[in-house]
């Protein structure tokens, strides 16, 4: 663009100075036909002596040649990953910044689809949602199913436990998928423009600049942020990218199943969940919906050997990133043998039921894996929430919740401190010193208990104590943006 700029000032300042000169001043354009070659000669006079045209023609220069390319937009936060992390920390940002702040999500996939397992949530989590937005916890109690009973069994089918759940308790169970519609059709409802989701933006790279981050994707697109959330999930690419020295997740010794089957359950009421558990081993089920739509949430976690990864169906959760092959079986039926295979000894309806309605459901199979705790979170205009900052085992149910309370630790933290990168390490000192407790707790128990099958692991047979750490806390609701002014400091 410059050497044409430069170019086109040469050519107009060469007219001027080698056109012919007009005899009569008030002449203003003359063009001569050469017969012998076609020349046209055009006179100089206005241009010698209106330096003004000759600004007026290179300013539109620039112009034309500036048109031709696509401008960076420039954002005040980029979160990347529509998840629940990503799309709780948008609200709450939307909430205390105001709409005069442009906050845009780029999310990989193309469409937001009807995956994933299901989610717990308890009084942590919608704690969390009331300092965010009171409206979030009816809409999210809506969408789920409020678990009425819980009972725990043993492998043998004798009921250990069972629960009466009061209301005042809330606990609601819900598809991943509906919990990210949910957030997703409050962030959208309150963005300014109909922009602020992005779908099919895979990011690249991550380049710190003066007073900004450059994003890049992989479908060639940039933008520009005063400050970047890494929201991405377990396999974080901001992460990977702000710490590249960090090794890939350790492996956790146990891998997941996971199914929506279609199909009417007898032995469970809707609202009612079923768990066994026994020889290191989770089998849990889970009525949503009813009549036509009537489907049996089933999973069970198991302990898999280190060295059989490679037979798992992990493309769709890791991709190749550990080095491993990750190909795997996609067949149905494959995950479904594995998943029989690992629970033969549990009691036979629950498999039966799986038998026979497997290909109902897409099954989701992935191996569980953990980053150690008092890593770093984020460093410059770069931050991370939920899975991407603390990824931890999911058998004392605190991932999600967690993430809310990320969102809510976050967004206060913006309010006091402006859109600057002392907001985000002032985030981060006081989230870790919780989240650092319950992962640690969380790591500890899920290798006791998979692997070396200790029962007083059982990861529903609570200690008191982390029971009572992590019941017992409250955040302050995030201020909202007309409560006070912001300070806007700089690091």
């Amino acid at each position: 663009i410059l050497l044409t700029v430069f170019l086109l000032r040469k050519v107009i300042s060469h007219l001027c100075a080698h056109a012919p000169r007009c005899r009569d001043d008030e002449q203003y354009l003359r063009t001569t036909n050469n017969k012998t070659n076609g020349d046209i000669i055009i006179s100089s006079t206005l241009f010698m002596k209106n330096m003004a045209t000759f600004h007026i023609i290179q300013f539109l220069g620039y112009v034309f040649l500036f048109s031709l390319v696509e401008s960076v937009p420039t954002h005040d936060v980029a979160i990347i990953g529509a998840g629940p992390a990503g799309l709780a920390t948008a609200i709450g940002i939307q909430r205390t910044m105001g709409q005069d702040t442009s906050i845009v999500i780029y999310e990989r996939s193309s469409s937001l689809q009807e995956i994933g397992g299901q989610v717990g949530l308890m009084a942590p989590a919608f704690n969390a949602l009331d300092c965010i937005d009171s409206s979030l916890s009816t809409a999210v109690t809506e969408a789920g199913v409020t678990r009425k009973v819980f009972r725990l069994l043993d492998v043998n089918d004798t009921i250990v436990m069972e629960n009466q759940i009061k209301e005042s308790a809330k606990q609601v169970v819900i598809a991943w998928y509906k919990l990210q519609q949910v957030l997703c059709d409050v962030f959208l409802n309150g963005a300014a423009t109909n922009d602020a989701l992005q779908l099919g933006f895979e990011l690249t790279t991550i380049e710190e600049e003066t007073d900004h981050v450059l994003l890049s994707f992989q479908n060639g697109h940039q933008c520009r942020a005063k400050l970047v959330i890494g929201a991405d999930g377990n396999m974080s690419r901001v992460r990977s990218t702000l710490f590249k020295e960090e090794s890939f997740p350790e492996y956790a010794g146990s891998c997941i199943w996971r199914m929506f089957l279609r199909g009417d359950y007898h032995g469970i009421e809707l609202g009612e969940s079923n768990v066994w558990t026994g020889d290191g081993k989770v089998l849990a089920i889970q009525k949503m919906g009813s009549g036509a739509d009537s489907r049996l949430y089933v999973s069970g976690q198991a302990a898999w050997p280190k060295d059989q990864l490679h037979v798992l169906d992990r493309r769709r959760y890791i991709g190749v990133e550990d080095g491993q092959d990750s190909g795997g079986s996609t067949r149905n039926e494959d995950r479904l043998e594995r998943f029989l295979e690992s629970f033969k000894d549990f009691p036979s309806q629950v498999l039966d039921f799986a038998r026979e309605y497997h290909d109902t459901a897409s099954i989701l199979e992935h191996p569980i894996y953990f980053r150690p705790v008092n890593r770093e979170w984020g460093k410059g205009r770069v931050t991370l929430v939920g899975d991407a900052a603390h990824m931890m085992p999911p058998n004392m149910a605190m991932g999600t919740p967690s993430a809310f309370e990320d969102s809510v630790s976050l967004a206060t933290s913006l309010h006091r401190h402006g859109l600057c990168s002392k907001a985000l390490r002032m985030y981060e000192r006081e989230r870790q010193p919780r989240v650092n407790k319950i992962a640690y707790k969380a790591i500890k128990n899920s290798g006791l208990y998979y692997n070396e099958k200790d029962d007083d692991a059982n990861p529903f047979k609570f200690d008191k104590d982390i029971f009572e750490f992590i019941k017992n806390f409250r955040q302050d609701p995030i201020p909202k943006f007309s409560d006070t002014s912001l300070e806007n400091e700089e690091l």
